[in-house]
Formats: C-alpha cells, structure tokens, sequence
C-alpha cells in the first residue's frame, strides 16, 4: 500500500467495517422485521428498521477500534509476519487495507466524535418507531455499544477462560430480535431468533480469535486457539453449528413460515456444517478463514430465502 494517507472519507468507511459485514448486518435485522411481518409489509418501518440498525451496528465497530488503537498500533508493526492476519484486515477494511485508527489515518477524538454522531443518528430515527417499539430498538442500541465498549475492556483481562466471547456474541445476537420487536410483541420467536444469532456468534468469533491469534498473544489475551489449539476450536464450532441449525429450524416452526425458509435453512446447514467438518479434518489458519466467509453466507442464505417466503405470503394475502 502507497505510503501516501488514504482518503478521510476512506478511513471513515473502514472503521465502520459496513463494506464486509454490512450485508450480513442488514440481513438480519431483515430477517427480523419481515417474519414480524406475517400478513403484510410495513415498508417504513423496514425502512426505519434497516437504518437504525445499520447505523447503531457500525457504531459499535467504530467503538472497538478506539478502544483498542493503541494495542493495535503494535500489532500493525508486526502484521508482515502474520499472513493471515494481514489478509482479514484487507477484507473486513478493503479501501485502507489496517485499522484506520491504530495506522494514524484518522485521530482517536475524531473517531470517537464519528462514532457518538452514529449513535445519535440512529436513536432519532428509532424514536420514530410506535410506541413500545421504539424502546425495545432503544434498548437494543444502547446495550449493544455499551456492551461493545465493556468486550474490548474484559478481553483484556481475559486469562483462563474467553468470557469476552460471550458477550459479543449477545452483540451480534440482537440485530434479529431488535427487528423482529420493531414491528412484533415479545414471545418465543423473539427468543429463538436471539439464541440462533447467539450460538452463530460463539462459533463466528472462535473463528476470528483464531486468526487473531498472534494480535491476542501479543497482548496478553487468553483464547481458545491459543491455548487449546486449531482442531479444539473446530470440533467447538461444528458443535455450535449444529445447535445454530437447529435453532433456525426451531425459528422456522413457531413463525408459520413456508417452504422457502426451510429449504434455505437446509441448504446454508449443509455448507456451514460440511465447511466446519473440513476444518476439523484440516485445522489450519487458512481454513479457519474460509470458515468466516462461509459463516457469514450462511446468514445471507437465510436471509434471502426468509424474504422470498415472506414475499410469497405477502402476495398471496
């Protein structure tokens, strides 16, 4: 990469991660909003929806990197080392290619300011949304950046076991039930949408503390890779895999879904749990990389046939 800064606005995106996970953000408030929406679309309040939680999860990633710049700053001295480490920072960062904040390109207060502009964005228009709604989409922002910040400082002081982990996963596991209870009550689906993204999350985020490895190590930060190893890590995230797949199904039950979501439910399982079987037959860093992009097709092939059986009954009504 040219020596020359990267653009500001470049560095802006970046921190926001919206150019990778974006997609799968968005899916899964998607996911939530369109099953609470058996009969009939409700097309400003999915508009609401995919604005507040689009806004409110970039934040939290904008709120990562500030708390932790200065420990990535060291890393970032040492990535040549670490090829694979290297290459998730060109994918989850592609117009900066590092980590915008630790590599100088934008300052920490700016940052900062960047990230409370989001969390105010998205608490306006979440405001807007009927009452009890827009509480529970209050609740749900406010937990989730606060929630982010309390991860970075525990994963720190993590030693013998990765509580950090488990509450990310809490994090990630929000955006289907917060838009599900934009437009939906409180009850099972609810619930089942939140322990779907849960179990996903715990898996997802083995992955990446495995390749992370060395940034961790460095840092002092205990994690299941590190200490267990690669093959540990795999046989976890096939298992966690399994009760994802389960939970997804148990979702497509209590919502009264059609045969599109079951069948896309179904077809993602198969790659997510063949994926996670390669890995633990080959536990290597490079599989542990495929296993991420793979992670995050299984929600948008969920997604994606969630909203076609919900277009199917929406047409039909």
């Amino acid at each position: 990469m040219s020596s020359e800064k990267p653009p500001l606005v470049f560095a802006l995106v970046d921190l926001t991660r919206i150019l990778y996970y974006g997609p799968a953000v968005a899916g899964a408030f998607l996911l939530g909003a369109v099953l609470a929406m058996p009969d009939r679309p409700l097309w400003l309040a999915l508009a609401q929806i995919l604005f507040v939680g689009i806004t409110g999860f970039s934040a939290g990633f904008v709120v990562n990197d500030w708390m932790d710049w200065r420990a990535d700053k060291v890393t970032l001295a040492a990535r040549g080392q670490y090829p694979e480490y290297a290459a998730q920072l060109r994918r989850e960062r592609p117009l900066t290619g590092t980590r915008p904040i630790a590599a100088g390109i934008i300052r920490p207060a700016s940052a900062l300011a960047f990230a409370l502009a989001l969390i105010a964005a998205a608490a306006a228009v979440a405001l807007t949304l009927p009452v009890p709604h827009r509480w529970y989409v209050l609740a749900g922002l406010l937990f989730g950046n606060g929630a982010e910040a309390l991860y970075c400082v525990i994963k720190r002081g993590q030693r013998r076991f990765p509580f950090a982990t488990f509450l990310s996963a809490a994090l990630v596991a929000l955006p289907a039930s917060v838009g599900y209870l934009a437009a939906h009550r409180p009850d099972l689906t609810a619930l089942l949408l939140f322990a779907s993204f849960y179990a996903w999350e715990v898996g997802f985020n083995q992955l990446h503390d495995a390749v992370d490895a060395e940034n961790d190590r460095r840092r002092g930060i205990f994690t299941l890779s590190g200490t267990f190893g690669l093959r540990f890590v795999a046989a976890w995230c096939l298992t966690l895999s399994a009760v994802v797949t389960a939970c997804f199904l148990a979702v497509w039950r209590t919502s009264g879904s059609g045969i599109a979501m079951l069948a896309g439910i179904c077809a993602a399982a198969v790659l997510l749990l063949g994926t996670d079987v390669l890995f633990l037959v080959r536990p290597k860093l490079r599989m542990a990389g495929a296993a991420i992009e793979i992670h995050l097709a299984f929600v948008l092939v969920v997604v994606v046939a969630t909203v076609m059986d919900s277009a199917a009954r929406w047409a039909a009504a």
